[in-house]
């Protein structure tokens, strides 16, 4: 896994904890800002691939339909959190948390004012810094990042309807879950998708190699 990647992912688990204990967030705060990032990871996927065909000279005519796909996936595990959420709040409201959330107020200013241009940011920075200056877009075969942007997204997916069936049967505080989802998530990019990636690389070589013999 490249390092920058794993910052990433160590990150991805320090921050809610950080959230939840220095900013007093509560579970719901959290999910909020994991799916607007979410959502931002999706696009930057998206201009990877496109970014790769244009140095490649080709283009896919179902890019757009892996957009929709991968938006999708994002959209279902937003609703199975959003149903784990009125399991384990009970009482809360969910649109007038998602309100509150928008409307909190960070050194006097709207936590939106704040929240969108944050990750619209940390998201350029990263694929600035991860993509562009290494010219990874340069040698990294196409069907490779359009597996791994599947993969993620659909474990995504994966994650959250195991969080809600669990919430079903599992009455548990929401410390208890900030920590399941998280382990989940660290499970999924520290073991899975790098074992998924290493897979795929390998079938993608040796069909390389069969084709070329």
């Amino acid at each position: 896994m490249h390092r920058s990647q794993q910052l990433t992912n160590v990150f991805d688990i320090v921050i809610p904890l950080l959230l939840y204990f220095v900013w007093d967030w509560d579970l719901h705060f959290i999910l909020l800002f994991a799916y607007i990032d979410a959502l931002a990871g999706v696009v930057v996927s998206f201009f990877k691939e496109r970014k790769i065909e244009k140095y490649k000279n080709t283009r896919n005519p179902k890019s757009s339909s892996f957009l929709l796909r991968n938006l999708g996936f994002v959209a279902l595990g937003i609703c199975f959190y959003e149903l784990a959420i009125g399991q384990i709040y009970p009482e809360l409201e969910l649109w007038s948390s998602f309100v509150d959330f928008l409307l909190f107020e960070e050194m006097g200013i709207p936590q939106f004012a704040l929240i969108f241009p944050l990750i619209i940011l940390l998201n350029y920075q990263q694929y600035q810094l991860v993509f562009i200056k290494t010219k990874a877009f340069q040698f990294l075969p196409l069907v490779f990042l359009q597996n791994k942007n599947r993969n993620a997204w659909l474990l995504f997916l994966v994650s959250a309807a195991f969080i809600f069936g669990l919430s079903v049967f599992l009455p548990a505080t929401p410390l208890l879950y900030l920590c399941l989802i998280l382990g989940v998530k660290s499970l999924f990019d520290f073991v899975l998708i790098p074992s998924l990636d290493k897979k795929f690389v390998k079938q993608y070589v040796n069909s390389q190699h069969d084709f070329t013999r």
